[in-house]
């Protein structure tokens, strides 16, 4: 009697043994079936996406610097990237960046230029970028803002802040109105970047402008 009652205590764990392995078999595929369906909505949570690509004909830099008294020195970089990043959660959370190309500086002075990428200036066969990344952005009105952030040339990084002036319609190429279009200018010393060659002919004053025209796209998802 008691060996029966064994056999039968075997049988009952036995199917209960394969009752737990397929519900485990089954909380396995669920868990798996979750883990996608997460790893999906974090990739694409079906919203179309907004960025900006730069329209590099209508956006460069230009420094300009006293120069033999009364006269200016204005050089204009004819290449450039810049990327507007964030800019769907505002434009207080959004960054710039741009990067200049330091051998393709053009001057109203063309014999200055050359001296100007030489190795005792900016020294553009060394250090063939320039580059800022903002770090701030305040509005300071409708179609106003300050820009700050930090400025690299050669291998000295100063910050510097940027005074923003909004286009309030840019045109792109496509004449799509929704571009977002501005100016930004500020001022640094030369010498703070160790370019202080020749202190008698031009200045130490260097100001700095930016110009972007950002065309919007959409994403989608």
């Amino acid at each position: 009697m008691a060996r029966e009652e064994v056999r039968g205590h075997e049988r009952t764990m036995g199917a209960f043994g394969k009752w737990a392995k397929a519900i485990a078999r089954v909380a396995c595929v669920a868990c798996a079936a979750i883990g996608v369906a997460a790893a999906t909505g974090n990739a694409s949570d079906g919203v179309a996406r907004e960025q900006y690509r730069l329209d590099p004909v209508r956006s460069g830099v230009a420094f300009d610097v006293k120069y033999l008294w009364h006269s200016r020195l204005a050089m204009r970089f004819g290449r450039m990237r810049a990327q507007l990043a964030g800019a769907e959660n505002g434009l207080a959370a959004a960054r710039v960046s741009v990067t200049i190309d330091a051998a393709s500086l053009e001057a109203n002075m063309p014999f200055l230029a050359g001296i100007v990428e030489g190795d005792e200036m900016l020294d553009a066969a060394r250090y063939p970028s320039i580059r800022f990344v903002s770090t701030r952005f305040v509005r300071t009105g409708a179609s106003s803002g300050l820009l700050e952030g930090q400025l690299t040339i050669r291998t000295t990084t100063r910050p510097v802040a940027l005074v923003v002036t909004f286009d309030d319609t840019p045109r792109g190429a496509s004449g799509d109105a929704g571009s977002l279009a501005f100016s930004a200018d500020g001022h640094f010393s030369r010498a703070a970047f160790g370019l202080s060659r020749w202190p008698v002919a031009v200045g130490d004053d260097v100001h700095m402008r930016i110009y972007v025209e950002f065309v919007r796209e959409r994403t989608n998802p």
